[in-house]
């Protein structure tokens, strides 16, 4: 006799329609969703013919590397092709420096050995269209700051400093020290940068000083407009209006600015699958037996190892004119770097910039995913597995290898989004660039930069002296011969190594390059928003969602984060070992943010982001995730609910039952509740109202 359900409900036809049914809820929640307005700064529209704000890397400059007016063209030939629906005009008409006939000063280990050009990243990648979460084309960031702003001015400082402390390990800097991991100390002490950036207009100088983006959009309480306020005011404490070494650098998040610098997920490892004796390291690695102090995150039955390989202590990059010249055309210098002998667990900013140089962009994530189910972390109460019974268990659904795939599957869908908006829309230059026009602003050559000039005047003008000559005496340490001897790029010194028509006495006293953390600069394409950022705010949204973030109870205190037999660790100051530490309670949630944070502005670290390109691009990826929570909840058979707080502190509350458009409720910071749609569109200019054709 057949059993009466011996086979599914529902199957063959009927199981059909209702999949498309599922489908076409999706589409539907995915049509409905406020669709944002992505505007630009307009600085494209008012500084051509050269664009000095904008991206430009890859083609010809000329001599003091602005677009070489000989090929008006060129600019507006790139941005016809990442923009057009032709996709033939990159290989048919845009002409790159390679295309030009631009020769290369540098080489790698000889200076015979010319490199080759770069190509543009994936310049077309927001034309693609995602079957799932938000289209690229319905979400959005913010205008960035544009160039003579007080918060751009402010942002280029941070870079400054941040290359200035690269050395210091994170331990010291949050103490307000400068001692460098390899001896010796930084030009400026945390404290002292704290100081000099805390009294820029755009922090605590006067009101009356700042110059917004916007003038005529502004807070006269302030005198920023909503998105610069808002940035200002995540960098800080809460309860505080200082800019101080134990909160710069750190993030916008509370969680961020809690505890060490550095979120417990880059540092701790799990305990070993083998029964370990209390007190007995596995550390050298050949032992089955570890601990999480140990820094070894099970990965199945191998380890992941939480010591990283970091790049040469002391030795920045792109400090002289040729080589910087030559990255500015498009010289492929990737590879050129130097490496310590040792690896350590990160320490310094130099140390967590050559993890974000190599890192898959979903890394990070995954092994705190691992992280957290090997601690025994709770799924969501709000899942329908584990079943209160106890006879469902989780597995391929709310379980281990449901949240291991769902990590990783968000960050391509972030990473499109994001390519949409930096190429397509903002298409801002790189810090690296930028810092090459303040160069020429410092040696007298502002005149060159045409209609951006009075701009950058006017953020040279905001930029602190001693920050200043902090940076010059820092590049004129790096142009050393010692320090030049140890660099795999080698220049060749005909015509001198500097701008034309600069001594090289001028240019040693007035050069501003930014110290790159990489041989070869940024990666080729422009700034905002930022890759590892987005990723990053997809993958933790994720897990936030996935994972409990409140005690048991009805209660929303975050739960506490135990990942060793202390509160917390710390690296040595040399990075060989993990320390114990007690005294601060850290929560999931606020390592995860912390983690997002130490990410995305470890690249800021580097030289290749400013704080913008974080902050705004880790909402952007929040929003792909709830995106994708939202549409996904429907398909489960089952009621589902997450809780979690997003970035700007609201309680999200992601809601899903069977065949059922998704809810999404959202109580704010001070306690009062949010629209969705004015969640959706906090960080960008408005709502898209055109009619859909």
């Amino acid at each position: 006799m057949k059993l009466p359900f011996s086979e599914p409900v529902p199957s063959g036809a009927r199981r059909a329609s209702a999949a498309q049914r599922f489908r076409q809820v999706a589409a539907t929640v995915a049509h409905e969703r406020p669709r944002a307005i992505t505007k630009s700064n307009a600085e494209e529209a008012d500084h051509g013919p050269i664009y000095p704000t904008n991206f430009t890397k890859g083609l010809s400059h000329d001599g003091f590397g602005l677009l070489d007016t000989a090929h008006p063209e060129d600019y507006p030939c790139l941005v016809a092709a990442i923009n057009s629906e032709d996709r033939a005009l990159f290989d048919d008409k845009v002409q790159s420096a390679r295309d030009r006939s631009v020769s290369y000063a540098c080489g790698v280990g000889a200076v015979t050995n010319k490199p080759a050009w770069r190509g543009w990243e994936s310049p077309r990648a927001g034309h693609v269209y995602e079957l799932e979460g938000p289209d690229a084309g319905s979400v959005g960031m913010a205008p960035a700051p544009r160039v003579g702003s007080s918060e751009l001015s402010a942002e280029i400082a941070e870079v400054y400093a941040l290359a200035i402390l690269r050395d210091v390990p994170f331990t010291e800097i949050v103490q307000g020290n400068g001692g460098k991991i390899d001896g010796g100390n930084a030009e400026r002490t945390a404290a002292q940068l704290a100081a000099s950036l805390d009294g820029m207009p755009y922090f605590n100088g006067p009101i009356a000083n700042r110059v917004s983006s916007t003038p005529g959009c502004i807070d006269p309480a302030t005198g920023l407009n909503q998105f610069e306020a808002n940035r200002r005011n995540a960098r800080l404490r809460d309860g505080s209006t200082s800019l101080t070494a134990d909160v710069m650098f750190r993030g916008s998040t509370v969680g961020a600015k809690t505890g060490p610098f550095l979120s417990q997920f880059l540092l701790a490892g799990a305990n070993s699958v083998v029964p370990t004796p209390s007190g007995a390291p596995g550390f050298p690695a050949k032992k089955s037996q570890f601990e999480a102090e140990d820094g070894f995150i099970r990965y199945g039955s191998q380890i992941i190892d939480q010591r990283a390989i970091v790049h040469k202590a002391g030795l920045d990059h792109m400090t002289d004119w040729r080589h910087w010249l030559d990255v500015q055309n498009g010289a492929k210098l990737g590879g050129a770097d130097s490496f310590e002998d040792t690896r350590r667990f990160i320490t310094t900013p130099r140390d967590l910039a050559t993890y974000v140089h190599y890192d898959q962009l979903y890394q990070a994530y995954l092994n705190a995913a691992l992280l957290l189910l090997d601690a025994g972390t709770p799924h969501s109460r709000g899942f329908p597995e584990p079943s209160i019974s106890g006879r469902r268990d989780a597995f391929a659904t709310f379980g281990g290898p449901h949240i291991l795939s769902l990590v990783t599957e968000v960050a391509t869908r972030c990473l499109k989004a994001v390519r949409r908006q930096k190429f397509n829309y903002h298409r801002r230059g790189r810090p690296e660039a930028l810092a090459g026009r303040l160069t020429l602003v410092e040696l007298g050559e502002a005149g060159r930069l045409g209609a951006a000039q009075a701009a950058f005047e006017a953020a040279h003008a905001e930029l602190p002296l001693d920050l200043r000559n902090a940076i010059k005496a820092h590049n004129l340490a790096q142009n050393a011969a010692a320090m030049v001897s140890k660099r795999e790029v080698k220049c060749g010194v005909a015509g001198g190594n500097h701008p034309p028509g600069v001594s090289a006495a001028a240019f040693s006293g007035g050069n501003l390059l930014l110290p790159m953390a990489f041989p070869e600069g940024s990666p080729m394409h422009p700034s905002y928003g930022a890759g590892h950022a987005t990723v990053a705010g997809g993958c933790v949204t994720i897990l936030k969602a996935f994972f409990e973030m409140f005690e048991s109870g009805n209660s929303f205190k975050e739960r506490v984060l135990k990942l060793g037999t202390g509160d917390y660790y710390e690296p040595t100051t040399d990075g060989s070992k993990l320390v114990n530490k007690n005294g601060v309670q850290l929560t999931v949630q606020g390592e995860l943010d912390k983690l997002a944070a130490n990410i995305a502005i470890g690249r800021d670290m580097a030289g290749v982001h400013f704080y913008s390109d974080y902050y705004d691009s880790l909402r952007l990826g929040e929003r792909i995730a709830v995106g994708i929570l939202m549409e996904q909840c429907p398909a489960y058979g089952d009621s589902i609910e997450s809780v979690f707080n997003s970035f700007d502190g609201d309680r999200l509350t992601v809601y899903g039952e069977t065949s059922s458009a998704p809810t999404m409720s959202i109580i704010g910071r001070d306690g009062t509740a949010v629209t969705e749609e004015a969640w959706w569109l906090r960080h960008v200019p408005g709502r898209d109202n055109t009619a859909s054709i």
